[in-house]
């Protein structure tokens, strides 16, 4: 996936040989003890795993939109959109826990946690339903800032004011799917990964503008969007 952020792989320690852990900074730390973490749990049915989204109190509205594309948005995708991720779904644990936060210390977009890394959330969850639970985390601010087709958004215009929330819509997915992958399967290599998110992102947002306006998603394509000035 072409981040400009980089992803956890590529800011691994090259002397220690093991994942790197990112633990969030000392003042974001400070806050989500002081205002408190909320919960919310998604299930998306047959073939895709729960999800527990674990986000600060105040935050209800990125939850809620990381539920509608993870609950209705993914699996009404075409076929050819959502195949390269069905691989991926098969292989998940039961159950992810996905962290929200504003922004990751490091300035990367996510990360998948590896085994022992996680948190006690996820821990005692694992504990508690005898069976693997994963974990990752979503840097939503910054996921929400990431434009990584700057041409081609531009060239469907503002689609009357929804072309931020779909583009948002497609990076939160596009990430996830991401660091789900990386879960799935730890000995596939980033560059691969990236590769097939990146696709995805751009194949989801050719749909979610074709749904839209009947636009194409791309830098041949004409802006027929209409700007709300």
């Amino acid at each position: 996936m072409r981040l400009q952020r980089r992803t956890s792989r590529e800011r691994r320690s090259r002397g220690a040989g093991s994942p790197a852990v990112h633990p969030p900074g000392l003042l974001q730390r400070l806050l989500e003890r002081i205002r408190g973490r909320e919960q919310l749990l998604v299930r998306a049915g047959e073939g895709f795993p729960l999800l527990l989204l674990t986000y600060p109190t105040g935050g209800a509205d990125v939850a809620h939109t990381v539920e509608t594309a993870f609950l209705h948005t993914l699996p009404r995708l075409p076929q050819h959109i959502l195949a390269p991720y069905a691989e991926t779904l098969a292989a998940l644990p039961v159950m992810v826990v996905v962290i929200l936060r504003p922004v990751n210390a490091c300035g990367c977009l996510g990360h998948h946690h590896p085994p022992g890394t996680e948190s006690r959330l996820a821990r005692r969850l694992s504990m508690d339903l005898g069976r693997r639970v994963a974990e990752i985390d979503l840097a939503y601010e910054a996921i929400r800032a990431w434009e990584p087709h700057p041409i081609s958004a531009l060239a469907v215009g503002d689609l009357g004011g929804r072309r931020p929330a779909f583009r948002f819509e497609a990076a939160l997915l596009a990430v996830l799917l991401h660091e789900l992958e990386h879960i799935a399967f730890p000995q596939r290599k980033e560059r691969d990964i990236r590769t097939t998110s990146n696709e995805f992102y751009a194949n989801l947002m050719q749909e979610l503008v074709r749904r839209e306006s009947g636009a194409g998603y791309g830098m041949s394509s004409p802006a027929r969007g209409t700007s709300t000035g």
